[in-house]
């Protein structure tokens, strides 16, 4: 018998192959985030919620799964990272059908949940919707500082 004790099959091959994407998933389900994905999951929450209006517009559940759709995505980049880590650096990888797809297994459920997350979401933008009020006083304030422009003054008065 070749190979390690413990181990099935000769030294180098791919029946054991370790990667370090567990850790992220790892980490996902205790909820750490590293900065990176935070910093992914920030933005693309932030634009999600300006496409439909802002915050003041759009509901609870359409907030809640907007902050579904942004962890997502972040956990979908830190996976491709860390795919792209892993095939850069074990080039035994790149080369074993195995090994591409429990690399693949990881990325796909997020890619269906962030999927199907979007489809519920939608693709429009909203327009915010303001009240008269806010358009006539933002109207006045405009013509109050295009004033002060032509008259080389800072006083409202």
């Amino acid at each position: 018998m070749a190979g390690i004790r413990g181990r099935s099959g000769p030294p180098g091959n791919q029946n054991a192959f370790r990667h370090g994407l567990s850790t992220i998933s790892e980490r996902r389900n205790a909820g750490i985030l590293s900065d990176q994905e935070q910093t992914v999951r920030d933005e693309i929450l932030d634009a999600l919620i300006t496409d439909k209006g802002g915050s003041q517009q759009i509901s609870t559940a359409t907030k809640i799964l907007a902050q579904l759709i942004a962890s997502d995505s972040a956990l979908l980049v830190s996976f491709n990272k860390a795919i792209d880590q892993v095939l850069v650096s074990n080039e035994k990888a790149r080369e074993n059908p195995k090994a591409l797809a429990q690399l693949d297994s990881y990325r796909r459920p997020v890619m269906s949940s962030l999927s199907a997350n979007l489809a519920k979401f939608g693709f429009d933008r909203t327009t915010k919707v303001e009240s008269l009020e806010t358009i006539i006083a933002e109207l006045q304030e405009e013509n109050r500082s295009a004033g002060d422009h032509l008259t080389g003054t800072n006083d409202p008065s």
